[in-house]
Protein backbone atom coordinates (compact mmCIF):
# COMPACT_ATOMS: atom_id res chain seq x y z
CA UNK A 1 0.00 0.00 0.00
CA UNK A 2 1.43 3.00 -1.00
CA UNK A 3 2.23 6.39 1.35
CA UNK A 4 1.33 9.14 -0.19
CA UNK A 5 0.71 12.04 1.43
CA UNK A 6 -3.09 11.45 3.28
CA UNK A 7 -3.01 7.38 2.75
CA UNK A 8 -1.22 6.58 5.59
CA UNK A 9 -4.07 8.13 8.16
CA UNK A 10 -6.25 5.89 6.28
CA UNK A 11 -4.19 2.94 5.92
CA UNK A 12 -3.37 3.05 9.86
CA UNK A 13 -6.85 3.48 10.30
CA UNK A 14 -8.18 0.54 13.23
CA UNK A 15 -4.81 -0.47 13.92
CA UNK A 16 -3.78 -0.84 17.05
CA UNK A 17 0.43 -0.06 16.86
CA UNK A 18 2.55 1.01 13.86
CA UNK A 19 6.47 0.01 13.63
CA UNK A 20 8.04 2.42 11.38
CA UNK A 21 11.48 0.11 9.65
CA UNK A 22 14.11 1.10 8.26
CA UNK A 23 16.58 -1.63 6.72
CA UNK A 24 20.50 -0.14 6.90
CA UNK A 25 22.62 -0.37 4.26
CA UNK A 26 25.04 -3.44 3.98
CA UNK A 27 28.11 -0.69 3.92
CA UNK A 28 26.77 1.05 6.81
CA UNK A 29 25.95 -2.15 9.84
CA UNK A 30 29.41 -0.94 11.72
CA UNK A 31 28.91 2.62 12.08
CA UNK A 32 25.05 1.89 12.97
CA UNK A 33 26.27 -0.29 15.69
CA UNK A 34 29.34 2.13 16.95
CA UNK A 35 26.78 5.31 17.13
CA UNK A 36 23.84 3.83 18.72
CA UNK A 37 26.52 1.86 21.15
CA UNK A 38 25.24 -1.67 20.47
CA UNK A 39 27.09 -4.24 22.24
CA UNK A 40 27.17 -7.67 21.71
CA UNK A 41 26.87 -8.61 25.05
CA UNK A 42 23.71 -6.43 25.48
CA UNK A 43 21.84 -8.13 22.88
CA UNK A 44 18.81 -10.45 23.30
CA UNK A 45 19.97 -13.60 21.37
CA UNK A 46 17.07 -15.71 19.64
CA UNK A 47 16.64 -18.20 16.99
CA UNK A 48 14.17 -17.95 14.36
CA UNK A 49 12.48 -20.73 12.53
CA UNK A 50 9.52 -20.75 9.87
CA UNK A 51 7.67 -23.29 7.93
CA UNK A 52 6.58 -23.59 4.40
CA UNK A 53 6.68 -24.85 1.00
CA UNK A 54 10.17 -25.06 -0.79
CA UNK A 55 8.78 -22.66 -3.03
CA UNK A 56 7.64 -20.92 -0.28
CA UNK A 57 3.86 -21.01 -1.25
CA UNK A 58 2.51 -19.47 2.18
CA UNK A 59 4.76 -16.67 2.07
CA UNK A 60 3.99 -15.74 -1.58
CA UNK A 61 -0.13 -15.88 0.09
CA UNK A 62 0.80 -13.43 2.47
CA UNK A 63 0.67 -16.62 5.25
CA UNK A 64 3.86 -16.99 7.70
CA UNK A 65 4.30 -19.65 10.37
CA UNK A 66 7.28 -18.81 12.44
CA UNK A 67 8.89 -20.31 16.07
CA UNK A 68 11.24 -18.43 18.26
CA UNK A 69 13.73 -19.63 20.82
CA UNK A 70 15.06 -16.68 22.94
CA UNK A 71 17.75 -16.74 25.56
CA UNK A 72 16.25 -15.93 28.88
CA UNK A 73 12.50 -15.86 27.66
CA UNK A 74 9.94 -17.79 26.68
CA UNK A 75 9.55 -19.49 23.54
CA UNK A 76 6.60 -19.15 21.27
CA UNK A 77 5.15 -19.72 17.90
CA UNK A 78 3.36 -17.40 15.67
CA UNK A 79 0.87 -17.05 12.63
CA UNK A 80 1.56 -13.93 10.79
CA UNK A 81 -1.10 -12.85 7.97
CA UNK A 82 -0.47 -9.80 6.12
CA UNK A 83 -2.09 -7.37 4.51
CA UNK A 84 -5.22 -7.77 6.41
CA UNK A 85 -8.36 -5.93 6.32
CA UNK A 86 -8.86 -5.26 10.39
CA UNK A 87 -12.38 -5.53 9.81
CA UNK A 88 -11.83 -9.63 9.31
CA UNK A 89 -9.83 -9.44 12.23
CA UNK A 90 -12.82 -8.13 15.01
CA UNK A 91 -13.68 -11.28 16.27
CA UNK A 92 -10.04 -11.72 17.90
CA UNK A 93 -9.80 -8.47 19.34
CA UNK A 94 -9.04 -8.56 22.72
CA UNK A 95 -8.03 -11.92 22.37
CA UNK A 96 -4.02 -13.03 24.32
CA UNK A 97 -1.66 -13.46 21.84
CA UNK A 98 -3.64 -11.31 19.07
CA UNK A 99 -1.89 -8.44 17.35
CA UNK A 100 -3.13 -6.15 14.71
CA UNK A 101 -0.46 -3.91 13.93
CA UNK A 102 1.01 -1.76 10.37
CA UNK A 103 4.25 -1.88 9.15
CA UNK A 104 5.51 1.31 7.41
CA UNK A 105 8.40 -0.11 5.41
CA UNK A 106 9.92 2.90 3.15
CA UNK A 107 7.37 4.25 1.76
CA UNK A 108 4.77 0.83 2.16
CA UNK A 109 2.45 0.54 4.76
CA UNK A 110 1.73 -3.18 5.20
CA UNK A 111 -1.57 -4.07 7.63
CA UNK A 112 -0.71 -7.31 9.27
CA UNK A 113 -2.60 -9.44 12.12
CA UNK A 114 -0.86 -12.11 13.87
CA UNK A 115 -1.07 -14.62 17.11
CA UNK A 116 1.35 -15.83 19.14
CA UNK A 117 1.20 -18.85 21.84
CA UNK A 118 4.22 -19.80 24.44
CA UNK A 119 6.31 -23.41 23.40
CA UNK A 120 7.91 -25.50 26.05
CA UNK A 121 11.72 -25.04 26.29
CA UNK A 122 12.31 -28.06 23.93
CA UNK A 123 9.24 -27.95 21.51
CA UNK A 124 11.08 -26.43 18.81
CA UNK A 125 14.28 -28.02 18.73
CA UNK A 126 12.40 -31.00 18.64
CA UNK A 127 10.45 -29.96 15.35
CA UNK A 128 13.98 -29.10 14.07
CA UNK A 129 15.37 -32.35 14.78
CA UNK A 130 12.10 -33.86 12.90
CA UNK A 131 11.00 -35.59 16.22
CA UNK A 132 7.68 -33.76 16.43
CA UNK A 133 5.16 -32.57 14.07
CA UNK A 134 4.73 -29.13 12.97
CA UNK A 135 1.39 -28.80 13.68
CA UNK A 136 2.48 -29.28 17.98
CA UNK A 137 3.84 -26.07 18.05
CA UNK A 138 0.50 -23.77 17.09
CA UNK A 139 -2.34 -24.16 19.54
CA UNK A 140 -6.14 -24.66 18.17
CA UNK A 141 -7.19 -21.10 19.06
CA UNK A 142 -4.02 -20.30 16.12
CA UNK A 143 -5.03 -23.26 14.05
CA UNK A 144 -8.91 -21.68 14.04
CA UNK A 145 -7.10 -18.35 13.39
CA UNK A 146 -5.07 -19.77 10.07
CA UNK A 147 -7.70 -21.59 8.77
CA UNK A 148 -10.27 -18.41 8.81
CA UNK A 149 -7.89 -15.97 6.76
CA UNK A 150 -5.07 -17.97 4.72
CA UNK A 151 -6.06 -17.36 1.50
CA UNK A 152 -5.68 -21.17 0.91
CA UNK A 153 -5.70 -23.87 3.07
CA UNK A 154 -2.71 -25.01 4.76
CA UNK A 155 -1.74 -28.69 5.60
CA UNK A 156 0.79 -28.49 8.51
CA UNK A 157 1.83 -31.92 7.55
CA UNK A 158 3.32 -30.95 4.15
CA UNK A 159 5.30 -27.81 5.21
CA UNK A 160 9.19 -27.51 5.80
CA UNK A 161 10.61 -26.75 8.70
CA UNK A 162 13.17 -24.28 8.05
CA UNK A 163 15.99 -22.77 10.29
CA UNK A 164 17.31 -21.44 12.80
CA UNK A 165 18.61 -17.58 12.28
CA UNK A 166 20.62 -16.08 14.43
CA UNK A 167 19.28 -12.64 15.98
CA UNK A 168 20.57 -10.39 17.54
CA UNK A 169 18.19 -7.67 18.98
CA UNK A 170 18.86 -4.62 21.11
CA UNK A 171 16.17 -1.78 22.42
CA UNK A 172 17.93 1.91 22.82
CA UNK A 173 17.11 5.30 23.59
CA UNK A 174 18.89 7.90 21.97
CA UNK A 175 18.83 11.60 22.84
CA UNK A 176 17.93 12.71 19.74
CA UNK A 177 14.64 10.95 19.17
CA UNK A 178 11.48 10.69 21.76
CA UNK A 179 10.78 6.69 20.28
CA UNK A 180 13.07 3.64 22.06
CA UNK A 181 14.95 2.70 19.47
CA UNK A 182 14.66 -0.92 18.34
CA UNK A 183 17.88 -2.90 16.37
CA UNK A 184 17.71 -6.40 15.29
CA UNK A 185 20.67 -7.85 13.20
CA UNK A 186 20.08 -11.05 11.76
CA UNK A 187 22.00 -13.97 10.43
CA UNK A 188 21.21 -15.92 7.44
CA UNK A 189 22.69 -19.88 7.03
CA UNK A 190 24.47 -18.33 3.66
CA UNK A 191 26.64 -15.80 5.78
CA UNK A 192 24.94 -12.66 4.56
CA UNK A 193 23.50 -10.25 7.06
CA UNK A 194 20.84 -7.57 7.62
CA UNK A 195 20.38 -5.21 9.97
CA UNK A 196 16.75 -3.05 10.64
CA UNK A 197 16.28 -0.23 12.63
CA UNK A 198 12.81 0.52 14.13
CA UNK A 199 10.89 2.88 16.43
CA UNK A 200 7.19 2.25 17.33
CA UNK A 201 4.45 5.06 17.20
CA UNK A 202 1.09 6.20 17.77
CA UNK A 203 -1.23 4.93 14.21
CA UNK A 204 -2.38 8.83 14.65
CA UNK A 205 1.09 10.22 14.32
CA UNK A 206 2.49 7.46 11.55
CA UNK A 207 3.46 10.00 9.42
CA UNK A 208 4.99 12.56 11.54
CA UNK A 209 7.03 9.55 13.38
CA UNK A 210 8.27 7.91 10.09
CA UNK A 211 9.57 11.04 8.70
CA UNK A 212 11.18 12.19 11.74
CA UNK A 213 12.68 8.67 12.33
CA UNK A 214 14.28 8.90 8.69
CA UNK A 215 15.34 12.56 9.58
CA UNK A 216 17.40 11.23 12.62
CA UNK A 217 19.04 8.45 10.71
CA UNK A 218 20.41 10.92 8.23
CA UNK A 219 21.88 13.28 11.35
CA UNK A 220 23.27 10.69 12.79
CA UNK A 221 25.72 9.65 9.50
CA UNK A 222 23.35 5.89 9.38
CA UNK A 223 22.68 5.33 5.34
CA UNK A 224 19.54 3.28 5.06
CA UNK A 225 18.55 1.30 1.39
CA UNK A 226 16.30 3.05 -0.42
CA UNK A 227 14.74 -0.32 -1.22
CA UNK A 228 13.72 -1.52 1.95
CA UNK A 229 15.15 -5.76 2.57
CA UNK A 230 12.10 -7.99 3.93
CA UNK A 231 13.93 -9.58 6.86
CA UNK A 232 11.02 -12.53 6.76
CA UNK A 233 11.66 -13.07 2.51
CA UNK A 234 15.16 -12.81 2.67
CA UNK A 235 15.69 -15.38 5.54
CA UNK A 236 13.12 -17.70 3.87
CA UNK A 237 15.24 -17.30 0.47
CA UNK A 238 18.24 -18.53 2.05
CA UNK A 239 17.04 -21.33 4.55
CA UNK A 240 15.45 -23.13 1.60
CA UNK A 241 18.85 -22.52 -0.53
CA UNK A 242 20.40 -23.93 2.15
CA UNK A 243 17.81 -26.86 2.97
CA UNK A 244 18.07 -27.99 -0.71
CA UNK A 245 22.63 -27.95 -0.62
Amino acid sequence: MDAAPGTMARATAGIEAVEVKQTVAAHAHARALAVLGLQPQDALWRRLFFYDTPALDLHAGGVVLRARSTVGEPDDSTVKIRPVDPIRVERWRGVPGFKLEADIVGTAVIRSASFTSRQGGAEIDAVARGERSIAKLFSQAQEAFLRALAPKPVELGELLPLGPVHVRRWQVRHAGLPHRVCAEAWRMPDGGSLLELSIKADPAAAASASAGFLGFLAELGIAVREAPEAKTRTALTSLVAASQR
